[in-house]
Parts: structure tokens; sequence; C-alpha cells
């Protein structure tokens, strides 16, 4: 990655920080405090206030996101479907299933599903008593160590079951193991919450489609106008954020080569984005790196170019402190 080194060689790198209430996502957990939030981040019912100005957020919002369950020795991991989603038919028909077994076993709760440009979401009348581990969390890891924990766990994991019968039956997934897709075979429950103002306003705008982050941004008091799909530098004044997965699910799955394959497309798309802040007039570019534990911010500045006395390693400034 000869740009990337260079343009890291002359940034100016902070001490990694433990991220507070991270969960395996400090990604997430960082940017939750940025905008003032205190304690586990709550991701859902902003994503939902994000995807559809006019859904009620007065409810409590869980993310109920299709997953894979992997086996794997002893244990289940968690896999995102991230490579193969399924095709909008068989959403409808996975979805029947997930509504029927809501009505069988937490009617009482007032269930209503949510499917949103590949977003599930789950708005409950009678709130559950919960702590989830957020998806991005707990990606790669065991299902069982990230089993939800509280009063209404066991309701969850009845449900769940009941879930992953009807969808074992299912003609679809024998068609995607076909296909040597990833089956869908579970449901993983987080990022549930009530939505509330966002104390802090910290960006001026958002871009890219990350219904979390421009959730918080809406809640923040930000304008629909200040969320861009794509690089908007030119046309903002103020701080502008975005949020990256690329390598996340490789480095958590310890799939070393598609992550450097993943992060080759990265350096492409970070000196595109590098060109185009400094064109527009700003003065920094930083990149916040996130492990599973740490954070560290990398600030590339316009004048690096000519402190070539700088001469950081690129290995040490991506790997994670023991």
């Amino acid at each position: 990655m000869p740009w990337l080194a260079r343009v890291l060689a002359r940034a100016r790198a902070e001490v990694p920080e433990v991220a507070a209430f991270s969960g395996g996502a400090p990604h997430l957990s960082w940017l939750w405090r940025q905008f003032g939030g205190t304690g586990e981040p709550v991701t859902a019912p902003y994503a939902l206030r994000a995807l559809d100005a006019d859904a009620d957020c007065a409810a409590q919002c869980w993310h109920i996101d299709p997953v894979h369950f992997a086996f794997a020795r002893d244990r289940l991991l968690v896999a995102p479907l991230d490579d193969a989603r399924p095709a909008p038919e068989e959403e409808e028909v996975l979805a029947r299933h997930v509504e029927a077994a809501l009505q069988e076993h937490a009617a009482g709760a007032m269930p209503q599903l949510h499917r949103l440009r590949g977003h599930w979401l789950l708005t409950l009348a009678c709130p559950w008593s919960m702590q989830a581990t957020l998806l991005d969390g707990a990606l790669g890891q065991s299902a069982h160590e990230h089993w939800p924990a509280g009063v209404d766990a066991g309701a969850w994991r009845r449900l769940l079951t009941d879930v992953q019968m009807r969808w074992h039956r299912e003609p679809l997934n024998d068609a995607r193991e076909a296909r040597h897709e990833r089956t869908v075979n579970a449901l993983w429950l987080h990022g549930g919450g009530t939505w509330a103002s966002m104390p802090a306003r910290p960006f001026a705008a958002v871009a890219g489609a990350d219904p979390v982050l421009r959730g918080w941004a809406l809640a923040s008091g930000l304008t629909r106008e200040a969320l861009h799909d794509d690089d908007a530098g030119a046309a903002v004044r103020g701080d502008i954020v975005s949020i990256r997965r690329d390598l996340l699910a490789p480095a958590q799955f310890e799939a070393w080569g598609q992550w450097l394959d993943r992060l080759a497309q990265l350096e492409i798309a970070l000196r595109s984005l590098h060109e185009s802040c400094f064109a527009a007039g700003y003065e920094e570019l930083a990149l916040v790196l996130c492990g599973r534990r740490h954070v560290r911010i990398a600030r590339l500045r316009r004048r690096d170019a000519w402190r070539l006395w700088r001469r950081a390693a690129l290995t040490p400034l991506l790997a994670e402190v023991e």
C-alpha cells in the first residue's frame, strides 16, 4: 500500500485509547460519545428515524438482523450475510415466518416488523428489558457468549428458536446452500432503546448511507439536507463524518488475505477522499482507526507532505495494543 504507507508515515498519530462500553464495536461507541451519548450505544430507533422520516419512534425499537450461525468445533459463530443478502422475494418469505412467530410469542408487546432498504427493525409498544451485544461486536464471536441477557431474554430465546425451526424447513435455504451461499438460520437482536435527542452536534454533515450514523446526526439537530450519499466536501462548511466497515468482518474472522485485498481497495477510496478534502479547502482528514478494544486517531494534514523527517511504520499504526 505505497500511498497509504507514505501519508500515514507523516501523519500525527495519537495515543490509542481503550474504548468504553465497546462490546467489541468501539467504532460505534466512539461515535456515540461524540454525539454526547452515555452508556452502551443505542442504535435501532435512530436507524428507524433515518430510514423512515414518518416512523413513530416513541416505541422501543431493536435491530433484528438476519444472520448466519456457522458451526465451528464446539461453538456457533455469528456471521453476516453481506456477500449474499436475501433477495427481496426471499426476504418476503422469511419475514412472514418472523411475523407469525412474533404474534405467537410476543403478541402482548404489540410487535411491528419494519423492513427498510435491507434493514430489519422491530418496534414494541411494551418494551423488553434486555441487554444485547451490537452485531458489529458479535461478528466472528461465539453466539452463546453474547446471548441477550435480562428479564425478557428467555422470551426472546423461545421466539428465536421458533423462527429457526420455521426457517429450517424453508426450501429457499436449500437453494441458497446449493448456490454456495450462507443460509439464513438466525436473527441477531441488538441496539435496542427509545429515541431521544442527542446533546452534542459534533459534525456539520454526514457522508454515506449508514442509517445509525445518519439517525444520530438527525437527533443532534441536523437536517436531512446535511445527509449526503457520498463525498460532500465541496458543498459543506464544517466537519463531515463518514464510516467505513470494509475491514471489519475480515479482521474479526481473522481472514487476513481478504483483509489485505479490502485494504488495497480502501487505499484507493482514501486517496480520492484525501485529494477532494484538501481541494475543497479542508486542513485535516482524521482517520479514526478502530479495533476490537482500542481506538486510535491518525490526523492527515495539508502540510504533512513537507514533514519529511516523519517516518512512522504502517504496521504498528494498524496493530492493536496487547
